[in-house]
Order: structure tokens, then sequence, then C-alpha cells
């Protein structure tokens, strides 16, 4: 069973997935005011962050370093992935913004046997321009061409 997909890594259910936490909240800017208590304003939302704990063992039919290389090159490229979870729920487009991976058991040639990773994923979200403001380019000593009325 597919548990969670990110670009083309899919995970399953027994593919070693332990957690799965995400985090996401509001901006608020602190106004003070003289009479009194400050006052809050709403900002806006705050990306969300999803971290993820994943035990890879080869004996259970990982293949640990395919894995471990397939996410080292999707955070590596710093392209945003959809981000889809088991139900087919649409998370939202996520980059991931770091890996820790602790290596557990190797063979006596070095072959990893098994390792877990704590894989951390952002929301990313496009910059939107609502408006484009019409500004004169021109260089510090030439005169700018706007007109002043005087009264």
């Amino acid at each position: 069973m597919q548990f969670l997909r990110f670009g083309n890594l899919v995970l399953t259910a027994n593919g070693g997935v332990r957690d799965f936490e995400e985090s996401s909240g509001y901006n608020y800017a602190e106004q003070s005011i003289a009479t009194g208590k400050p006052i809050l304003q709403g900002m806006g939302e705050t990306l969300a962050d999803v971290r993820l704990s994943v035990m890879l063992r080869k004996a259970l039919g990982h293949d640990v370093m395919g894995c471990i290389s397939q996410l080292q090159e999707l955070r590596a490229s710093g392209n945003p992935e959809r981000l889809v979870l088991a139900s087919g729920v649409y998370q939202g487009d996520f980059v991931i913004v770091g890996i820790v991976t602790s290596i557990v058991a190797t063979t006596a040639n070095g072959d990893v046997l098994s390792a877990d990773l704590t894989l951390n994923f952002r929301e990313y979200a496009d910059r939107i321009v609502i408006s484009q403001r019409n500004v004169e380019a021109r260089p510090s000593g030439v005169k700018s061409n706007r007109k002043v009325m005087e009264k």
C-alpha cells in the first residue's frame, strides 16, 4: 500500500515509514499603542513544514543506497514536487530542505544494510505579483520626464 508520494519517489506503509509530522501556523504583527495592551494584526499563513522518519532495511527488500541517492538528487535539484498522501490527498508543492541519514548496519565490505532517515520538507509557494507599478528607470544624472505643476 502506498503511504506517500513525493515526485517520483514512492514510500509504502511496509517501506519503513515510522513517523509523519506536520506543522503550520499563522503570522501576526504586534503593534504597540499608548493607551493599553498592544494589538495584533494578522499577516498571513506560515509555510507548512513536514518531517518524515523512514527506516530502510535491506532484509525487508529495500534498496537502501538507491533510496538515499534518489532523495539526495531530489534535494539537490531544489525543484518543488507534489506531496501526496496514501489517501490521495494532495498536500501541496514541497521541497526537501534537509535529510539526516544514520547508517545503522553495514557488511564487512562496507555495503549499507540498514539506515534511518529523517526528511524535512517545506511548503513551496510561488510569489504572485498582485499589481505592478510603472517605475521610471533612468540614471541618477538624467532629468526626469515628469512634469511638475505649480499652483
